[in-house]
């Protein structure tokens, strides 16, 4: 009996080779839902709503007021807030269950991933489809999802106690450890559906990727702050702010007080800084961008590479767009569809970096792919001895 070679290889090694399909499925929908949580997150948010719940209640939490005697139960919780005593003292109980409503979805989606982990883990596991480093890489991404869930409980406890609002550094820790959360998750995703032994030449551009990485996760965290201390009202206009491209109060030394960073509220100081280094990053992203791709496009690169390049400069350009527009619309109030598209445009383009990463520095292979391949390698040799 004889063996086509050609279709034996094409079917048992390379791409083909690896995990099972159910698995590379599984951690796409993982990485979907993180997405979505972190975008559920902004427009809790932007709505005001995430201090409407002022309990943490992890399981029995799953279950909404069921009936009137209910909605008015966690409505005298939240009256006993100071966000309800400072700032919304007349909200109607429809209004109430609009904001209950964004805070009880944003646990419940986390919740409902951890369902989806736990049943795909287990099933997984117990076919033998999960091991080596693989098993080790999900442990991580397990930590990492429950470190952010307490620190979202740690986030919103700061809103109960004097202050109305959570507190806008605690906000930008748990957003980066949700984008940390997301990365880490695409980055093993990328190694089950995207096996690499190395990376793509480089001849040079990679000098870039540190740069771009860097500030890349300091206009992250800017971002954070920005959102959580809501600087864009105070200065909501662009490319100047107040008539100024470097704000007086930034260069007055005697607001460079403690009280001024703890306290941001009481001053322009800090909204000043903040937005001003937001912005000043952002035009140093644009540039570091501009750098690598003169590069990048005088080399000779592979098809891949060419359309990553091109989705970072796309996402780049209307991620920039989405900012200005969200700060000239923030008047008074910063527009929730604005800053949610601005959020999630952050989150795609941190997406194309790392798969950028990838590309050039995709790391050791996941041990089990390295064994499969190995094992059909094997067979392949063994068919040719066939007579």
């Amino acid at each position: 009996m004889e063996v086509n070679k050609k279709i034996l290889n094409k079917n048992l090694t390379g791409k083909q080779a690896g995990y099972h399909r159910a698995v590379k499925i599984w951690l796409i929908v993982g990485l979907i839902m993180v997405v979505g949580q972190i975008v559920i997150g902004g427009i809790t948010r932007l709505t005001e709503s995430g201090l409407s719940i002022t309990e943490w209640k992890p399981l029995s939490g799953a279950m909404p007021p069921l009936n009137a005697a209910d909605w008015q139960d966690e409505y005298e919780k939240y009256a006993a807030s100071p966000q309800f005593e400072k700032i919304f003292a007349d909200i109607s109980m429809a209004d109430f269950k609009f904001i209950y409503f964004w805070e009880w979805f944003h646990r419940q989606w986390a919740r409902i991933m951890g369902m989806v982990f736990i049943v795909g883990f287990l099933a997984f596991w117990r076919k033998g489809w999960l091991h080596g480093r693989l098993m080790r890489r999900l442990g991580i991404t397990v930590l990492l999802a429950a470190i952010a869930a307490s620190f979202g409980w740690i986030m919103v406890a700061s809103g109960l106690h004097d202050r109305p609002w959570v507190n806008a550094y605690k906000l930008t820790i748990h957003l980066s450890l949700g984008i940390t959360l997301f990365s880490y998750l695409l980055w093993t995703t990328l190694k089950v559906l995207y096996p690499l032994e190395q990376g793509y030449p480089q001849n040079g551009v990679e000098k870039w990727l540190k740069p771009l990485n860097i500030v890349l996760v300091l206009q992250l965290i800017l971002g954070g702050i920005m959102s959580g201390a809501r600087t864009a009202i105070v200065y909501p206009e662009w490319p100047l702010m107040k008539g100024e491209f470097l704000p007086s109060v930034i260069t007055d030394i005697n607001m460079w007080t403690v009280d001024n960073f703890v306290n941001y509220e009481q001053s322009v100081f800090q909204p000043a800084l903040i937005q001003f280094l937001h912005r000043t990053s952002a035009y140093l992203l644009i540039i570091i961008v501009i750098g690598y791709l003169i590069q990048a496009f005088s080399k000779a690169i592979s098809p891949l590479l060419v359309k990553t390049n091109a989705m970072l400069v796309t996402l780049l350009v209307i991620q920039a767009l989405l900012g200005i527009a969200t700060a000239v619309s923030s008047l008074g109030q910063v527009p929730v569809g604005l800053g949610v598209a601005h959020q999630f445009g952050a989150i795609a383009l941190v997406g194309v970096v790392v798969l950028l990463n990838y590309l050039y520095h995709p790391g050791r292979v996941l041990a089990d792919v390295d064994k499969t391949v190995e094992k059909l390698d094997k067979i392949v040799a063994t068919v040719e001895l066939v007579p």
